[in-house]
């Protein structure tokens, strides 16, 4: 196994091997990277680990979907999948997660609404995923988001709703909040009422309990040059109070999209979700241009004429391709 291979990656190789998918030398790759664990596993992994693991295969199979893996798989594999729990937290249950789940996604545009089991009301924003057990009636409230969802959770004081993403777990009782997660932009937790608990999941004691009308921006320091906040590894997190009770965060229900000081680069990547296109910048000095407006159902042609009377610039509309340039 390479050193920059990815904790990410790892874990997808490993859910290859377990299900018996793996080619001859991905199964290679990934005995040759236990090797190299396995002589410091009694030294250097914590005691528990194995257990832990145990336990949540356990807590997969409440839901009656966990599939035990086939039998020739059975040995190293779960003192690997141990240490991999270790490595890279929570998005070990992210990959792993049971196979008969429920999924519903939004396409580039596209908004969904759907009940959950439990009556929790769930919005997708464009571009989402969001999967859930049918049987979290009897218990188990968890779901998986990838994109970006608001929740009106049903209350329950036995049971607490669990959202897991790829970067962070958010815990609550009963409450209505928005919840993004895109890839490549900040995190960002908005409540409206009600009370959740945000953690990260490489570093669960990096948590915070937010308050009514605020919200947590969890910002990657890569990309923080003007970011200031609290230091949670690899992010600045930061909360601040809700502007007009959540009204920006939730526009997207009523089918607008809002942007409030963006940058054509960071613009860009909305309306590449919104409108299922690549846009290309051919010029960096476009980004000197900041950003301000709603959209509501205009098409991609009609949006950049209408950016264009803020800012100098052409463009391009080739297929699924937008070519913007000086």
């Amino acid at each position: 196994m390479q050193p920059e291979t990815t904790d990410r990656q790892l874990l997808q190789l490993l859910d290859k091997y377990l299900k018996g998918d793996c080619t001859e030398k991905e199964r290679q790759q990934l005995e040759s990277w236990y090797e190299t664990f396995e002589s410091g596993l009694s030294e250097e992994a914590p005691a528990g680990l194995p257990a832990l693991y145990d336990s949540m295969v356990l807590q997969l199979q409440a839901e009656q979907e966990w599939v035990v893996p086939a039998k020739k798989w059975r040995g190293w594999w779960k003192a690997a999948a141990a240490v991999l729990l270790l490595i890279a937290g929570s998005l070990l249950v992210w990959i792993l997660r049971p196979s008969g789940m429920k999924e519903i996604s939004t396409l580039a545009g596209d908004h969904r609404q759907v009940t959950l089991p439990d009556g929790t009301q769930v919005w997708l924003n464009v571009s989402s995923s969001l999967k859930y057990s049918g049987g979290m009636k009897n218990g188990r409230r968890e779901v998986y988001l990838d994109g970006e969802g608001y929740f009106d959770v049903a209350g329950s004081s036995r049971y607490p709703f669990i959202i897991h993403t790829k970067e962070i777990t958010v815990k609550v009782l009963g409450t209505r909040f928005n919840l993004k997660t895109y890839t490549g932009e900040p995190l960002e937790t908005t409540l409206m009422e009600g009370k959740v608990a945000v953690s990260l999941n490489r570093l669960p004691e990096k948590s915070l309990q937010l308050s009514p009308q605020h919200k947590l921006i969890l910002t990657r320091k890569s990309g923080a040059a003007q970011a200031t906040g609290e230091d949670w590894g690899d992010f600045i997190a930061a909360v601040q109070p809700v502007e007009r009770e959540g009204e920006t965060e939730t526009l997207w229900q009523k089918e607008r999209m809002e942007f409030y000081d963006k940058s054509f680069s960071e613009l860009a990547i909305i309306m590449e979700r919104w409108y299922g296109k690549t846009i290309i910048l051919k010029d960096a000095s476009l980004n000197s241009n900041r950003f301000k407006g709603t959209f509501r159902r205009e098409d991609i042609n009609r949006a950049l004429k209408a950016l264009q009377l803020t800012a100098d610039f052409n463009y391009k509309i080739k297929g699924d391709t937008v070519i913007i340039y000086k």
